[in-house]
């Protein structure tokens, strides 16, 4: 988000609000705003999604104002629930602010982010016509927590109104205000109170290696990338906030097992294994509750696959899907804080710490030698396994497959900064063609069985089991005709991923590197 710095300026400590009124009123006509003030609290996903899109939301008890904009023009106000704790789009009442918060959040929750105290008054500019020809804005802004106080002048102008902006720029420039400062100055150092800056966070990894470093220097600020990831997760998970903090706790998890499996003999082996065990258990501890998470996040999906006459058989199935999920829930917060979990993080991060002291065969080799080496061999091993598919291949092959797939992914994710971005970008966008389709393909397997495992489960002929079952086995017959059609589609993405021109751009990209210097 771009703050445009010359329409807001810090207000000089001698400049006295009258004082400037009277300089302005002198050329201009005024329309002074009764003074607001106000505590807000300002609020966005763990992750920034409103702040990647250009928007600003804070509320101030049960109402919400949502920002957009470099000016930060307001876009809607209305009225929401109160701020405890966490809320979703879902939680807003119909209307135009719901609208815009569902598919920027989807199912990440809003988390508060900075309280700020704010103070202050619009002043509008007439011309003789009596019409506005900009606006001032007088504000003071004080985070809670700091004893500062900003004292800011926003000017915004209107479309035709040009040489009376400039007008008004000179008056204040007159007046002392020269200095300029953010608009949201309050917002960011409220954040920074609270240990968060804007963009600070991302489920996706980005790293930007020296090309200079040894294989070891590389993976190790990997490894504590996503040790960090890990840690900041954790706290979302225990709390529940929303199910995105449990996925991308698990994907950072996987990613170091991943890591650990890929890059060998650059760590000490009896390392490697070691946490190769510990991150293979907390994964698995991880498992119950994401997947109960996937099955109640579909449950919209589910049902739409079903004519009306069926859906209701699905009520008391999703019930006990989340029932059975806040048991999992309780258990894997124990898993979270037992000592075990604890002494494992801390391990791990010792070890990168103390990792200088320790040999290894290929430690010292430049990381772009083995970045290039592991994502060839890594490429190699996708093609000849997926060459290998057919229409009858068993789930249990093509699931490996996309665990081939995925290895191949992170390999060059992880040292993606080594090679010209477009290229990579190119390279990824076909892999990830084929993983959408692998993926989509084992969450359809999986869900069959699960699915299958309820419908054994069910006893006895009263109305409630016999539509259930009816509603499972509709079902499942939708899942197993998409399932069966994705077979299709990935002998069309395979094709244009193994097509000559993306192997070229491979082997252009990535054996070159293996090449020494």
């Amino acid at each position: 988000m771009q703050h445009p710095g010359a329409d807001t300026w810090y207000m000089p400590d001698l400049l006295q609000v009258d004082a400037l009124q009277s300089a302005l009123a002198a050329e201009f006509n005024l329309v002074v705003t009764p003074e607001y003030a106000a505590t807000v609290v300002y609020t966005d996903s763990f992750d920034w999604r409103l702040y990647q899109q250009g928007y600003l939301l804070h509320c101030h008890g049960q109402s919400w104002t949502l920002y957009h904009g470099d000016s930060c023009e307001v876009t809607v106000q209305q009225g929401g629930p109160e701020l405890k704790g966490s809320r979703f789009a879902q939680d807003f009442p119909p209307g135009r602010l719901r609208e815009i918060l569902e598919p920027i959040l989807g199912v990440r929750c809003l988390l508060p982010l900075a309280t700020v105290g704010l103070k202050g008054c619009q002043i509008r500019l007439l011309n003789r016509d009596e019409k506005t020809v900009a606006r001032i804005v007088v504000e003071t802004q004080q985070p809670a927590g700091k004893k500062s106080i900003f004292r800011l002048i926003r000017l915004f102008g209107l479309r035709g109104y040009d040489q009376e902006l400039a007008h008004v720029r000179r008056i204040l420039e007159e007046n002392g205000v020269r200095q300029n400062a953010s608009p949201l100055i309050g917002f960011e150092e409220g954040c920074r109170v609270a240990g968060r800056q804007p963009l600070d966070y991302s489920s996706k990894f980005s790293l930007v290696l020296d090309p200079a470093c040894t294989a070891r220097q590389a993976m190790v600020r990997i490894y504590q990338s996503l040790l960090e990831s890990i840690k900041r997760n954790i706290p979302g998970v225990l709390e529940d906030w929303d199910s995105e903090f449990l996925h991308d706790l698990r994907v950072a998890i996987r990613r170091t097992r991943s890591g650990l499996s890929l890059v060998t003999k650059v760590l000490p082996d009896a390392m490697v294994e070691r946490f190769k065990r510990d991150f293979g258990l907390l994964g698995s501890l991880t498992g119950p509750t994401r997947d109960l998470d996937v099955y109640l996040l579909n449950r919209d999906d589910y049902l739409n696959r079903l004519p009306p006459a069926l859906q209701p058989g699905l009520n008391g199935f999703f019930a006990e899907l989340a029932r059975r999920r806040q048991v999992e829930q309780k258990k894997l917060v124990r898993v979270l804080r037992a000592k075990k979990s604890k002494t494992i993080l801390a391990a791990w991060q010792r070890a990168l710490h103390n990792q200088d002291l320790q040999p290894a065969p290929l430690a010292g080799i430049p990381v772009g030698e083995l970045a290039g080496r592991i994502i060839v061999k890594r490429f190699k091993r996708v093609l000849r396994e997926g060459k290998a598919l057919n229409t009858a291949t068993p789930d249990a092959e093509v699931h490996r497959l996309r665990i081939q797939c995925k290895k191949l992914r992170y390999a060059i994710e992880f040292f993606s900064s080594l090679y010209p971005k477009e290229e990579v970008q190119r390279v990824v966008r076909q892999l990830k063609k084929l993983q959408d389709i692998l993926g989509s393909f084992n969450d359809l397997s999986v869900q069959l069985e699960m699915l299958r495992l309820n419908l054994t489960k069910q006893r006895g002929e009263s109305r409630r089991n016999l539509e259930l079952a009816a509603a499972l086995g509709g079902l499942m017959q939708s899942l197993f005709q998409e399932q069966q059609a994705l077979r299709d589609h990935f002998a069309e993405a395979f094709d244009q991923f193994s097509d000559p021109e993306t192997m070229a751009l491979f082997h252009q990209l990535f054996r070159k590197k293996q090449e020494p210097s």
